[in-house]
């Protein structure tokens, strides 16, 4: 068993708390289009966890009856970030509090590619732990809907040879503050979605001229990374 590594986990933190990534989802149009996406997908939810939130809702949470939101440091941060239908909890998306068949929908959106460990061959051990608790903690026949930043295979072999002087230079100058990431072939995701769950569809969100990459605005012309959306239901009982 892996776990996310402690270092990165408080870079995570300390980048998120500061609301510099909410300001960018809220004006780069990349994440306009993941936002109404993800809107489409989680419309009608009664009750919805949203796994990793950061502070960030990349949704519209008015089509939400109710939602509990989580991550490692939403303690730290005010009860003004949050709407009036959200209930923010400290927590961790490898080991979840909450009991099994709790609720009609999770969400892990742009959570993956931060779940990196001491080694690469970490992110996937973390990555399938983190799909294992979604699929606990869901209804049968619940859903999980993920949004993720992919890229081809040729890249993420580029990334795993890069990611240990990347963790050397995380949270400091160079990255902006930004912790060491590792992005996934959308193939890959798929596969490990699969391994517990029923895929239901998954799809390329389209770009747009923006993006960020290690919380800087960056042309989306300039990075084979890609947004998608995977929508995958939980085994059993009846929809």
């Amino acid at each position: 068993m892996s776990g996310q590594d402690a270092a990165s986990a408080e870079q995570n933190a300390e980048f998120f708390a500061r609301d510099k990534h909410g300001r960018d989802v809220a004006k780069l149009d990349t994440y306009r289009h993941i936002r109404e996406a993800v809107t489409r997908e989680l419309a009608g939810t009664e009750l919805l966890l949203d796994v990793g939130n950061g502070g960030v809702f990349d949704y519209d949470t008015t089509r939400i009856k109710k939602i509990v939101a989580v991550d490692l440091f939403l303690d730290r941060l005010p009860a003004s970030r949050f709407p009036s239908n959200v209930t923010p909890r400290k927590g961790d998306a490898l080991a979840l509090a909450d009991p099994d068949n709790t609720y009609e929908v999770v969400l892990e959106a742009l959570l993956y590619h931060h779940l990196v460990g001491s080694r690469p061959a970490d992110s996937l051990v973390n990555i399938r732990r983190a799909i294992a608790e979604a699929e606990r903690v869901l209804r049968p026949s619940g859903r999980l809907v993920i949004a993720e930043s992919c890229v081809p295979r040729w890249f993420y072999g580029l990334e795993r040879l890069a990611f240990r002087p990347l963790t050397a230079l995380a949270g400091g100058r160079l990255l902006g503050g930004h912790p060491a990431v590792l992005q996934l072939p959308f193939p890959v995701l798929r596969e490990l979605v699969a391994e517990r769950l029923e895929i239901e569809r998954a799809y390329r969100v389209p770009m747009g001229r923006w993006l960020t990459q290690f919380g800087r605005r960056w042309p989306s012309a300039l990075t084979p990374a890609r947004a998608v959306i995977v929508v995958a239901r939980k085994r059993g009982g009846t929809r």
